[in-house]
C-alpha cells in the first residue's frame, strides 16, 4: 500500500468558484483522494490525501494556482495513559473513535481529520492524545 501523507487546502473567495482541485488532478494525472471539506462561496477547506512520493509536486500546483497549503498535525495515543473513559467518542465528528468488544477505545487513524478538528485532544481528562506533526510520525 501506498504511504499517504494529509495537506489542508484553503481556498478564498477569490479561487473558490474555479475548479482548481480537478485541475490539478487532471494536469497531474496524481489520484487525491478528499477526506472532508468545508466551502462555499466565501472560500473553505478541503482535506486531502496524496501519495507521500508526489506530496511536493502537488502542493507546488496548488500554491501556484492560489491556494494556501498546510500540513495538519494528526493525532497520537498514548495508550499507557488511556483509561477508555470514551470522553473523546461523543464529540467525534467523522466517527473516527469507536469502542471495541470489550469497551476500549479504538482510535481509527484513516479516518480522524486531526487538526482540522482536535476536540477530542481537549476532551482526553487524561491527556492521552496530542496532535503531532505527520513527518515526526511518520518516522516512526
Amino acid at each position: 500500500m501506498k504511504k499517504m501523507d494529509r495537506i489542508l487546502l484553503r481556498f478564498s473567495e477569490e479561487n473558490v468558484e474555479e475548479p482548481i482541485t480537478a485541475q490539478v488532478i487532471l494536469e497531474l494525472g496524481i489520484p487525491i483522494r478528499i477526506v472532508t471539506a468545508t466551502i462555499d462561496s466565501h472560500g473553505g477547506d478541503i482535506l486531502v490525501e496524496v501519495p507521500a512520493v508526489h506530496v511536493e509536486e502537488i502542493v507546488k500546483a496548488f500554491r501556484d494556482k492560489g491556494v494556501v497549503v498546510t500540513f495538519p498535525k494528526l493525532i497520537d495515543v498514548d495508550c499507557d495513559k488511556c483509561f477508555d473513559c470514551g470522553a473523546c467518542y461523543a464529540l467525534c465528528p467523522v466517527d473516527a473513535i469507536s469502542f471495541d468488544e470489550d469497551y476500549s477505545v479504538v482510535f481509527d487513524e484513516k479516518t480522524c481529520i486531526g487538526s482540522p478538528c482536535g476536540l477530542c485532544v481537549n476532551a482526553c481528562p487524561a491527556r492521552a492524545i496530542r496532535l503531532v506533526e505527520q513527518h515526526s510520525r511518520n518516522q516512526k
